[in-house]
């Protein structure tokens, strides 16, 4: 099962509910355009939205809380049976916040959940101690970057290519790196890695 959880973040992109999905909203991300209708679940504590939905399943939490709106969404998701998340809208805006969700991919991932962010131009996608298949346009942008101590790494069918090294969180090797073929694989043998992929001129998704 399929969650789509959408955030209130500027960088939000249409979606499209397909059978069987649960859609999400975290707290603004119910005004997003399209979602108030699509919406199966609204989580929040609504200081951003400014009222409380009516007509779809509602979760208020209180303002002073441990945990962002968008994780609350994302754990709900899972208490739901979810095994796979989409966000959208959760990158734009607030530098801090799009780190904390970037954190909570990373979080994802690593408990065997199927992640992806959905952005203006480009995805991010997470692998954890295993093997992601991305696919792009000869030439669009792909960045690798390790949350902590990622070993194994082994980047396929980008120009530059890496094989059994070591990424670390404080220094960016795998940073604008390009698809040099249409198909690209990118390994980790232990750890967590977060995956940027440019759309540019054409679409791209895995």
């Amino acid at each position: 099962m399929k969650a789509v959880i959408v955030g209130a973040a500027d960088d939000f992109v249409p979606f499209r509910k397909r059978p069987g999905d649960i859609v999400i909203a975290a707290d603004g991300g119910y005004a997003q355009p399209g979602v108030a209708d699509a919406a199966d679940i609204v989580i929040g504590d609504f200081d951003s939205l400014g009222y409380e939905p009516r007509g779809a399943e509602t979760v208020r939490l209180p303002v002073e809380k441990d945990v962002t709106d968008t994780a609350a969404a994302a754990q709900t998701a899972l208490e739901k049976g979810c095994g796979e998340m989409e966000f959208y809208g959760v990158l734009g805006g607030k530098l801090d916040h799009a780190l904390a969700n970037l954190q909570l991919g990373v979080s994802l991932a690593e408990r065997g959940v199927k992640t992806v962010f959905r952005s203006k131009g480009y995805d991010v996608m997470f692998v954890c101690d295993g093997t992601l298949p991305i696919t792009g346009r000869k030439g669009a942008r792909v960045s690798v970057f390790s949350f902590g101590k990622s070993e194994g790494v082994t980047l396929e069918g980008l120009k530059y290519k890496l094989e059994d090294a070591t990424l670390l969180s404080d220094f960016a090797l795998g940073v604008s790196n390009s698809f040099e073929e249409e198909h690209a694989r990118v390994t980790v043998g232990n750890g967590t890695l977060a995956v940027f992929v440019y759309e540019e001129s054409d679409s791209v998704r895995s």
